[in-house]
């Protein structure tokens, strides 16, 4: 056939391309290898670029030997547990999500079933918002951020009306990293939730270590309708997985499971039970999101460029350019940032990666601002 190749002609192609590598190994080889297998870095998501621990993983590979039984059941049973263990509450108070966007929306379905009104900032997290809107046709009354680009409580106390039965309050908030006054954040949910739902997504939770900030989940108790969201997404790694979990009094919490789809699998939950004991990989990851964030900090500094204190794992700057035309600049530059949140639209969300990567993203914002 004349497609077969002869054992001495496939020998003489073969030192053909030995000596073309040769060759190009002399003219730096390896750059064409590294353009072929390029991938931009993702900085856009606010994923851990470091994965699962090891241990998650093991874990992991573990429940695969389980994955044809309806062992997520017992699974989800000992991740309530050690919920409950860790953050000293009753394992009644405890509901689990597929991810902290499930229990987001179901929160916005409870609310909408229940006819009310909604107060959410003008900028943050905008999947309960979007579910509030689009599938339960529920009013979302939007509340302008403060002078300094954070969630301003006064306003949004000020605009409930008869018909809000829930405030959502996301803290540290997304986009912007900020997070609220401990004190004054726990005396709007004392007061608000004796009159509607007060929904605190702390997804960022983990990353919040300075000491203005403090979780809600010590004000959950009968008297407080008050609800907390939390997520393995973040520092756990475990964004591709979808566990979640919220916080709230038993009648919320019993209410809330009620509408939950229980879409939970076995691998996720012991990877997230893993994870959860796995104190040195919350450590190692924390450490690293601050040295990555480090490194744009100073050199935003530097450059005279204006962001925002970050208390999660990225950071909200301004680049004075419009988004839509900066996302598609820094690409080029081998970097992919955050989407558009209007209408800070001259603003940019920046994830971090792992250390060594930030400096791409420094090098791509010199060039493309041309400073």
């Amino acid at each position: 056939m004349k497609n077969n190749i002869s054992r001495k002609k496939f020998l003489k192609q073969g030192a053909t391309l030995f000596a073309g590598t040769m060759i190009g190994s002399a003219i730096d080889f390896s750059s064409i290898v590294y353009a072929a297998n390029y991938k931009p870095i993702r900085m856009m998501y606010n994923e851990n670029p470091y994965g699962p621990s090891k241990i998650a993983q093991r874990a992991m590979q573990k429940a695969f030997s389980e994955s044809n039984l309806y062992t997520m059941r017992q699974a989800q049973k000992e991740f309530v547990q050690l919920i409950a263990l860790l953050n000293n509450i009753d394992k009644d108070q405890i509901s689990i999500g597929f991810g902290s966007r499930e229990i987001l929306n179901k929160a916005a379905l409870m609310n909408g079933i229940d006819n009310g009104e909604m107060i959410s900032p003008q900028l943050t997290f905008e999947a309960i918002n979007n579910y509030a809107k689009n599938a339960m046709n529920t009013k979302v009354n939007r509340i302008k951020m403060d002078d300094d680009i954070n969630i301003d409580l006064d306003k949004m106390a000020s605009k409930i009306n008869k018909k809000t039965k829930m405030v959502y309050v996301c803290n540290p908030n997304n986009p912007t990293g900020l997070a609220l006054d401990s004190n004054q954040l726990e005396s709007f949910c004392l007061e608000v939730s004796k009159k509607v739902l007060v929904f605190v997504d702390e997804a960022y939770h983990e990353y919040a270590l300075d000491g203005n900030y403090k979780s809600m989940s010590h004000l959950v108790n009968p008297n407080n309708k008050i609800l907390i969201s939390r997520t393995a997404s973040k520092v756990h790694g475990l964004a591709g997985l979808r566990v979640g979990y919220a916080i709230a009094n038993n009648d919320i919490t019993k209410r809330l499971s009620s509408y939950l789809t229980g879409s939970l699998n076995v691998v996720g939950l012991r990877a997230a039970i893993a994870s959860y004991n796995d104190k040195n990989f919350q450590a190692f990851s924390i450490k690293k999101n601050n040295q990555a964030r480090k490194i744009v900090t100073d050199h935003l500094d530097k450059k005279g460029i204006k962001y925002l204190k970050s208390h999660t794992n990225f950071i909200f700057l301004k680049t004075g350019m419009d988004i839509n035309k900066f996302q598609p600049a820094m690409e080029k530059h081998g970097v992919i940032v955050g989407r558009p949140f209007p209408p800070y639209k001259n603003w940019c969300r920046l994830s971090m990666a792992k250390p060594e990567e930030m400096k791409f993203f420094n090098r791509g914002l010199d060039k493309v601002l041309s400073i």
